[in-house]
């Protein structure tokens, strides 16, 4: 799985769709880009790519299913190691404001289409990592002499309240 400072991987929706039952390559493609496509794009010979990947860690199994006249395809299963790594995922909060408007709201869907229990836990830790990062943006301002620092600084932190904000939001809607 890749690290905080990587690019967004969507190796853990992958994951994330497979908890409901194995699909082929292709289901999962349809099915993340109905459900998901809002929040989350990937094309589809970069979906095969990370199934590769994600079958190479052992955290899916691949089987090849006949299908008739057609050439056989493969249908992709979670391991109970894929489910571990899904489930830590799922219940991290991002902790960079620019990956919360792709893995924090994916985690919402999943929290929400598995019916996983701990969506308050989720939310609570989310607004803890905000709120840090309020009170840091908080300290550089105040060091800086620099006013165009401190207006992007401000800015940081007014998003970051509105996050909040919208956390809350969520529990409302959500549970």
């Amino acid at each position: 799985m890749p690290r905080e400072s990587d690019a967004l991987s969507p190796q853990p929706i992958l994951l994330g769709l497979l908890m409901a039952e194995p699909r082929h390559g292709y289901e999962l493609y349809q099915d993340l880009s109905q459900q998901l496509g809002r929040v989350w794009q990937v094309g589809l010979s970069q979906l095969y790519g990370q199934l590769k990947q994600l079958e190479e860690a052992g955290l899916v199994t691949a089987r090849t299913e006949p299908q008739g006249a057609r050439p056989p395809r493969k249908v992709y299963h979670l391991t109970p190691e894929g489910q571990a790594v899904f489930l830590a995922w799922v219940r991290e909060p991002s902790s960079h404001l620019r990956h919360l408007r792709v893995e924090f709201l994916a985690r919402l869907y999943f929290y929400q289409r598995l019916s996983l229990p701990g969506l308050e836990g989720l939310v609570a830790r989310q607004k803890a990592v905000c709120r840090e990062q309020i009170e840091r943006f908080d300290r550089l301002a105040s060091e800086s002499d620099d006013s165009f620092r401190r207006l992007v600084l401000e800015f940081r932190r007014g998003q970051l309240e509105a996050v909040v904000a919208w956390l809350d939001r969520c529990l409302e809607m959500l549970t």
